[in-house]
């Protein structure tokens, strides 16, 4: 198993998630989007339980890194930039039932391949960003997107974003912070550095998985934490 995240994660954090994978890949990017983005792999790639589509224009060495691992992908159409539309092609999120997305902001691809689920239409463009599924239950740092969830009767927990770190802006969203692994939910921090934390922490726990801290700081959003094997 291995995991993709932001090379300027903390070196605490990357340490600890060694003891889980085989491997890390530490994701950054030049001139090809802004910099606060520029290291998140959910802005290059798109991944569900079944399928992993990339940016035309990932960095060669993450795609090496892939080849090397013998990993299956697939490019989609458009190139990541440094424009909204252009920057929000991949950061989409599928589950069992749904594809959240701004509608008709992912690659064609991804819109392909997600056509049989049902798309719930939500305001914010940066949706993996914003949001992260267990299953089919969400948690996101986004009121518009927990308008869309009520009103699709989608169970959800939200976690307040304003003390979410990432470079160059204010604050960050949960969904950067997170990953999923088996049956353990990784954070890019310490979730009870946090006033929601301990919410969080039961919400989690209730949908019978393990909370994994990989740092003591408050929260990380660096794209997430995706796992591949």
């Amino acid at each position: 198993m291995y995991a993709i995240i932001d090379k300027r994660t903390a070196v605490a954090i990357k340490k600890n998630l060694e003891k889980f994978v085989d491997d890390i890949f530490e994701f950054s990017s030049k001139e090809i989007t802004y910099n606060a983005i520029s290291g998140h792999p959910d802005i290059f790639m798109f991944q569900d339980e079944n399928k992993l589509i990339l940016a035309p224009n990932a960095p060669v060495e993450f795609l090496n890194f892939l080849d090397s691992k013998k990993i299956n992908y697939s490019f989609g159409i458009k190139p990541v930039g440094f424009n909204i539309d252009d920057s929000v092609l991949y950061n989409c999120l599928n589950t069992d039932n749904y594809f959240f997305c701004k509608k008709g902001k992912p690659d064609i691809t991804i819109q392909e391949w997600s056509a049989a689920k049902h798309l719930i239409n939500i305001p914010q463009a940066y949706t993996r960003c914003s949001m992260f599924s267990i299953g089919n239950n969400i948690i996101t740092s986004d009121k518009g997107i927990v308008k869309e969830l009520e009103k699709n009767s989608i169970d959800y927990c939200y976690f307040d974003p304003s003390e979410i770190t990432i470079c160059d802006y204010k604050n960050g969203f949960i969904g950067g912070t997170m990953g999923l692994l088996d049956n353990k939910v990784f954070f890019l921090g310490n979730i009870l550095k946090h006033d929601d934390g301990r919410l969080l922490n039961k919400y989690i726990t209730n949908l019978d998985k393990e909370v994994i801290c990989l740092g003591n700081d408050y929260l990380y959003d660096g794209g997430g934490i995706f796992f591949i094997s």
